[in-house]
C-alpha cells in the first residue's frame, strides 16, 4: 500500500547544455535525431529553440532602445 507505482521526477538541465543542443539545432541536425541522442522529447527542444530566440529579440531591442535614448540625448 505504501509504495506508489509511476511516480516520475523531472529532470532539470543547466544553461550551457541548452545552449549547445540548441546550437545544434540550429546547425542543420534534426530534432528526432538529437532528441534520440540525449533522450530528450522534441517538444523539450523546440520550446528551448524558441526561448533562447525569445531573448535574444529582447536584448536586441533593448539595445535599440539604449541607442534610441543616446541619440535623443
Amino acid at each position: 500500500m505504501g509504495v506508489q507505482k509511476g511516480v516520475k521526477t523531472r529532470k532539470s538541465y543547466d544553461a550551457d547544455f541548452k545552449l549547445e543542443v540548441t546550437r545544434m539545432l540550429a546547425s542543420g541536425r534534426s530534432a528526432k535525431e538529437i532528441s534520440e541522442t540525449f533522450g530528450i522529447a522534441e517538444n523539450l527542444l523546440y520550446r528551448w529553440k524558441r526561448m533562447a530566440t525569445m531573448k535574444t529579440k529582447t536584448k536586441n531591442v533593448e539595445s535599440e532602445g539604449s541607442k534610441a535614448a543616446k541619440l535623443a540625448a
